[in-house]
C-alpha cells in the first residue's frame, strides 16, 4: 500500500516519515518553503519534545549522525522479495494482538520526564495514549487512517485536547 501525504509540513512530515521508518511506501506533497527544503536537505525526522526533555533531565543523546557513524553499515534496512517489512517493535505488538504495547516505556518514558522538568510533551502524551488505546482493543497496526492522527495531533498541538 502507498500512503500519499498531501501537504509535507510539520505534520504530514512527521506522520510520512514516521510511516516510512516502518517500511511503508510514502509520497510527500509539498509546495513552496516546505518543497524547497525537501529537495535540498530530504527529510530529517526530529522529534524536538525528545531531544528537548533528555536536554532539560541532563540526559546526554547521540545525534542522528553519531548514530550513523557509529552503527556504519551494521544496521541496514533492505527491502525483501515478496514479502513487506513489519514495521518497528510497536508496529509487531499491535500485528500479535497480545493486548500490550511498550508505549508507557517509549513515549511514556518522555512524557514522565517531561513532567519532572518542566518540559511539556503533548505529541508523546497523543502517541502514549492512542498506542494503549489501540493495544487493549486489538486493533492492527496502520488501522487508523493517516487524516484522522494528522487532525488529533493539529489539535493536541494547538491545544485543544
Amino acid at each position: 500500500m502507498r500512503y500519499i501525504i498531501i501537504g509535507a509540513g510539520a505534520v504530514g512530515g512527521t506522520v510520512g516519515g514516521r510511516l516510512a521508518q516502518a517500511g511503508r511506501e510514502v509520497v510527500l506533497v509539498a509546495r513552496g518553503r516546505h518543497l524547497a527544503a525537501l529537495e535540498e536537505h530530504g527529510l530529517r525526522l526530529r522529534v524536538p519534545e525528545g531531544e528537548a526533555v533528555l536536554d532539560a533531565a541532563g540526559i546526554a543523546h547521540a545525534s542522528a549522525g553519531e548514530q550513523r557513524a557509529a552503527r556504519g553499515d551494521k544496521v541496514t534496512l533492505v527491502p525483501l522479495d515478496g514479502a513487506p517489512r513489519g514495521g518497528g517493535s510497536s508496529w509487531q505488538s499491535l500485528a500479535r494482538g497480545t493486548g500490550t504495547i511498550e508505549a508507557d516505556y517509549l513515549n511514556g518514558e518522555i512524557v514522565l520526564l517531561g513532567r519532572l522538568h518542566g518540559v511539556p510533551t503533548p505529541l508523546n502524551e497523543l502517541l502514549q495514549r492512542l498506542a494503549n488505546r489501540f493495544a487493549r482493543e486489538r486493533r492492527a497496526a496502520g488501522s487508523m487512517p493517516v487524516a484522522e492522527l494528522e487532525r488529533l495531533a493539529n489539535e493536541t498541538v494547538a491545544g485543544v485536547h
